[in-house]
């Protein structure tokens, strides 16, 4: 019989870097491990420190943000739900009560969060009605730092702008969308001198534009983004650029331009039929609805596309003709009325709403992709199906079936594949099934396009083959030396953070090119021992994954805010499932006397001792066998009766809870906390 062997690695800081897979995942470098178990211990100010510090859109990404951080949660390969920390949610609890929206949401108390009653200071959880600490360490008193900084963190960005003799320089920014409020912010705490250029009368771009009313709160947006305005950043409204102004005006007046107009048309579909009048892009659609303006769709709509934006089509298609703003301002004055009124009140509401969701579109989706390919993300999908919206996979478009110049139909075929065998994207259809399905508009979420009428033909400034703008991917300088580019201009379609990413890389960019000087990423790691001090929160690994609060499907028309969010029980509940991926298990093998304590101990099977010979790894692990052993694998590999032992972790399910380290009886165990903390200097500097 063979016996197992076992590929081992030897960690590094890069290692337990990429370990915090949560901050890793995120464009940003957000610590959202830091900020979760912030939550479940009730230090909530120190939570929204957390969060913000990379991100200055906290706010608009704790509504709405892809999370990919939840993407990558290691909580999901730990029972008994197997789903990954609700990280987006948790952010918005913090911003709610901290960021920008706080005073408006409770003037004079934003620190005090009514559960029940009375008012209760934001400093614990709430048990039996006293506020208590959920974790047996905080910050300060040996404590680890509290969170592991990216560079662009706002203390890094306040220390490069305290350097004597910096040039401060003007900046042009087009466009007013993530990417763009990001590289304001940072420059803005640069000490430069910011313009805005927005050709639309607000602010947000496509998160005004192109994000459904329905998902994210319009005034906490404003609040958010006229923070970044005070600091000293100008903007201007309703200006084009490329009709009254040229992109070589502000080149000629400015140090430096920024590109983020964003990708604000639809792609077109090249069928039969695609230029009936109700054909529609998904990116038009969602424009005129946020704006206010009527879509008249008809009573039968079909979205073509599997994607997050064919959901919001979708779902706003469902809402076309239900209620107006004005009506919605009314129900919603209606309902703060006096108790004595809310019985008869809420009855006749419920009537209103129902009887205006009877003429509602029939909403259906088709998508190119089997159920398991839609690149659409689960929550969207989920609620699409619960409003009633039908998903069809496997159907493609064949062509648009129209009277009098009108859709009538979609002809639709079946899908084979949609992927080559190198992965490619390349749909192969079934012949002989194409059938027709009627309708009355065909919506295209097929994809979106730049207007780049603002570069008025600048020839220096290179467009690739895919119609987006040429960037250095380390600067997002262009292939003009005073122009930089970001966000979905320069590389498609992608999540708002990894738009707000492009900002922060721009504003250094532009930074070092005003300064002449490179820029350089010193990192620091810190390592703080838990040991006597380190307890998962009770419960962690059984607490399920709770739905985020929401309206119900029969409140959902109109302009009401659909997520309603955790409240502070819940929300600590939800922080608490945390694993603490940046607490590690550091083993001393001198100490250790092999009695296998830790591996009887440990519930997950995480550990495990092998014969050296058992092992094989890269030059790195012949290294350490070395140094340690004071001679070479080899030698102790070819004992007759073997002398070394080798302990073996499994991280990938290692839930942190320390048993290990308890056991051993000589202290060979330890529980450690790793941090880092990135700063910015110039490459000249000593």
């Amino acid at each position: 019989m063979t016996e197992e062997t076992y590929a081992v690695k030897i960690p590094d800081a890069e290692y337990y870097r990429q370990m915090v897979k949560c901050q890793a995942a995120c464009p940003v470098y957000t610590d959202a491990r830091g900020y979760v178990t912030a939550v479940a211990r009730g230090d909530l100010e120190l939570g929204y420190e957390i969060a913000h510090d990379p991100n200055p859109l906290s706010t608009i990404c704790g509504r709405i943000c892809g999370a990919p951080c939840e993407a990558a949660c290691r909580r999901q390969v730990i029972g008994p739900d197997y789903e990954s920390v609700a990280i987006r949610p948790l952010k918005r609890v913090l911003t709610e009560r901290f960021g920008p929206e706080a005073q408006q949401r409770l003037p004079g108390a934003q620190a005090m969060e009514t559960v029940g009653s009375p008012l209760v200071p934001l400093k614990g959880v709430i048990v039996n009605g006293a506020v208590a600490p959920r974790n047996p360490y905080l910050p300060g008193q040996g404590a680890p730092l509290p969170f592991s900084t990216a560079r662009w963190s706002r203390q890094t960005l306040r220390d490069l702008a305290s350097i004597p003799y910096r040039k401060r320089g003007k900046i042009a920014v087009i466009g007013a969308g993530p990417s763009s409020l990001t590289v304001a912010h940072d420059l803005a705490l640069l000490g430069h001198q910011v313009v805005i250029y927005e050709a639309g009368p607000k602010t947000g771009g496509m998160m005004r534009y192109g994000v459904p009313v329905y998902r994210i709160d319009q005034q906490a947006m404003d609040l958010e983004i006229e923070s970044i305005l005070n600091l000293g950043v100008e903007i201007r409204f309703n200006t084009r650029i490329g009709q009254e102004i040229t992109l070589a005006d502000l080149r000629r007046s400015h140090d430096a331009v920024f590109l983020g107009i964003g990708l604000m048309e639809g792609r077109g579909l090249n069928i039969e039929g695609a230029d009936l009048d109700g054909v529609i892009s998904a990116v038009d659609l969602l424009l005129n609805y946020n704006l206010g303006y009527q879509v008249h769709l008809g009573k039968r709509v079909i979205v073509v596309g599997g994607g997050d934006v064919a959901m919001d089509a979708a779902r706003t298609a469902l809402r076309l003709g239900q209620i107006t703003a004005d009506q919605e301002r009314a129900m919603q004055q209606i309902e703060s009325r006096s108790e004595e009124e809310s019985e008869a009140v809420r009855t006749a509401l419920d009537v209103a709403r129902t009887a205006l969701r009877l003429g509602v579109a029939d909403v259906r989706i088709i998508a190119l992709e089997s159920w398991d390919e839609l690149p659409a993300s689960r929550i969207e999908l989920e609620e699409a199906l619960e409003e009633g919206i039908e998903l069809l996979p496997r159907l493609g478009p064949n062509r648009i079936l129209g009277k009098d110049g009108r859709v009538t139909g979609l002809e639709v075929i079946e899908v084979a594949s949609v992927f080559d065998e190198a992965g490619r994207f390349n749909p192969k259809f079934k012949l002989g099934t194409a059938r027709v399905m009627p309708c009355d508009s065909v919506v295209l979420a097929i994809g979106q396009r730049a207007n780049l009428e603002a570069l008025g033909g600048a020839p220096d400034v290179t467009i690739t083959p895919r119609g987006l703008v040429q960037v250095d991917p380390l600067t997002l300088q262009t292939t003009a030396p005073d122009v930089f580019a970001g966000g979905d201009v320069a590389f498609g379609p992608r999540l708002i953070v990894s738009a707000v990413r492009d900002g922060h890389i721009a504003a250094l960019g532009i930074e070092q090119f005003i300064q002449g000087k490179r820029l350089k990423t010193e990192t620091q790691f810190e390592w703080t021992d838990l040991t006597q001090r380190h307890t998962m929160f009770p419960g962690w690994t059984k607490l399920p994954r709770q739905k985020v609060p929401g309206l119900p499907v029969d409140r959902r028309t109109g302009i009401s805010v659909i997520e309603l969010g955790y409240n502070l029980e819940q929300a600590a509940d939800q922080g608490s499932r945390c694993l603490e991926c940046s607490v590690n298990t550091v083993f001393d093998g001198s100490k250790c006397i092999l009695c296998n304590g830790c591996v009887d101990v440990c519930p997950w099977d995480c550990l495990k001792i092998v014969r050296l010979d058992q092992i094989s790894g890269d030059a790195n692990l012949e290294r350490v066998i070395e140094n340690q052993l004071g001679a070479p694998a080899s030698f102790w590999s070819g004992e007759t009766v073997p002398s070394v032992a080798v302990m073996l972790k499994d991280d990938e399910t290692c839930t942190r809870c320390a048993l290990c380290a308890r056991r051993c009886p000589t202290g060979a165990i330890t529980m450690e906390a790793f941090r880092f903390r990135e700063t910015l200097a110039y490459a000249d500097q000593g």
